[in-house]
């Protein structure tokens, strides 16, 4: 019998001869060459080779002892080994080696629909912008990236990401931004993170997009130069915008409106708030629900909105007649403030925007409104920080000192400011619906 650790001959009587342990493993050493040797364990024995490489020690398995015939065929790869190790040829460094070749060979494959799909299911970057940690894009966001990259991109969703050059870059992109020089940014913005993204499981030294195609249009200086709208009511048209709303909309002359009322409430309620039309009515398609009865306190006067834009929730006080409006409502709604007595709620304010267009020649969206509200608040001198807490618009700018000692704003610091532009924005008006 063969001692652990002994040294005998490549035979097959002496490799039958050695037990297999109850548990755990033993080794045995061939006599030539040296590190060749064999692994005996509970189910079976394996061939293996044990030396050092470049000053770190190295075990190399060979095969199972039955899949050599003759055994000296073991022999011949260990001989293999010891000569690899001699000229300090790494087993575990090659391994890792072709292994990275096959996965930047796979990836090289990846196509841009399978890029866009994995940039838009991953999380957003940790520390983006807001908060931290791992957070996951928003419905709305994965919609428009596919949306707006289909509409740009439909022709390369087959080819791989590898074979998008600088050149297809610039000419898509001046094609796209002849006409709307926003959404072709947009599109590229997003091509240009997707195609980033395919680069983040690759290795620094060898990834799989050596040079982002995009970045094309910034060596050109070719982004599209756009303007950030700037449309909204003017502070004299404010009261004839709202005597229309109050009135128009539930005209009992006119075609009715089916969610008429509703509408009415919603739209003063967004002037008077600056909130955004998908925290006040919800948006179905990416799932986000509409402001419902549990979110506002009548008593403390103050309304919630849940999981905004930003990922926060934001809370805002009620000025007086805004209360008054929900008061109202509250009698003739069901689940949702601005839904009818069988929790329907309607977000689709085409009709409504209009017919006070017709009536009164004043053409806004409920983003306009939004920006109304904004620009009431500046003339106002509301300062810039209270400012942005009311449109919780969230600061990047995390070395603002001033921001550091004035501290957290809270809801009742608001309330001032929320009565003064309530005050402004119905100034003329006499009566709001009740």
């Amino acid at each position: 019998m063969v001692s652990e650790g002994a040294k005998m001959e490549l035979t097959k009587e002496a490799i039958n001869a050695l037990d297999h342990p109850a548990s755990g493993q033993k080794l045995y050493w061939f006599d030539t060459p040296r590190g060749f040797g064999l692994r005996a364990t509970p189910t079976a024995k394996t061939f293996i080779f044990d030396g050092r490489v470049n000053g770190k020690k190295r075990r190399v398995t060979i095969g199972r002892v039955d899949l050599f015939k003759p055994l000296s065929k073991a022999k011949d790869v260990a001989v293999e080994h010891a000569y690899n190790f001699n000229r300090g040829v790494d087993p575990v460094l090659e391994r890792a080696k072709k292994d990275t070749a096959r996965k930047l060979q796979e990836a090289q494959t990846i196509t841009l629909a399978e890029a866009l799909k994995d940039y838009a299911d991953a999380p957003k970057k940790k520390g983006s912008g807001y908060g931290s940690g791992v957070k996951l894009k928003k419905a709305r966001t994965i919609r428009d990236i596919h949306t707006v990259c289909q509409r740009h991109f439909s022709d390369w969703m087959g080819i791989a990401v590898t074979e998008i050059t600088g050149d297809m870059v610039r000419d898509r992109h001046a094609m796209f931004a002849a006409d709307a020089p926003t959404q072709a940014n947009l599109a590229f913005r997003y091509l240009r993170a997707a195609l980033n993204h395919v680069n983040v499981d690759s290795d620094d030294a060898a990834p799989i997009i050596v040079n982002n195609p995009v970045d094309r249009l910034r060596k050109r200086g070719q982004w599209a130069d756009t303007k950030v709208k700037k449309t909204r009511l003017e502070r004299e048209d404010i009261p004839h915008w709202v005597e229309a709303v109050k009135t128009l909309l539930t005209d009992k002359e006119l075609t009715p409106l089916k969610f008429g009322a509703e509408h009415r409430d919603g739209l003063i309620f967004i002037l008077l708030t600056g909130a955004r039309l998908s925290e006040v009515f919800g948006n179905k398609e990416d799932g986000y629900p509409a402001l419902a009865w549990t979110d506002v306190d009548m008593k403390r006067g103050t309304v919630t909105f849940r999981d905004t834009k930003n990922r926060d929730d934001h809370q805002l006080p009620l000025g007086p007649k805004l209360l008054g409006i929900l008061e109202a409502r509250k009698e003739v709604s069901g689940l949702y403030v601005f839904g009818n007595a069988n929790n329907e709620v309607s977000g689709d304010l085409r009709s409504a925007f209009t017919r006070i267009e017709a009536m009164v020649g004043l053409r806004v969206t409920a983003h306009d409104l939004r920006r109304t509200f904004a620009a009431v608040a500046n003339s106002l001198d509301i300062s810039g920080y209270k400012l942005k807490r009311l449109l919780n618009h969230i600061s990047g700018n995390t070395s603002d000192v001033t921001a550091g000692y004035i501290g957290d704003i809270t809801t009742d610091d608001l309330r001032e400011p929320m009565q003064r532009i309530e005050e402004f924005m119905l100034r003329e008006v006499q009566e709001l619906p009740a």
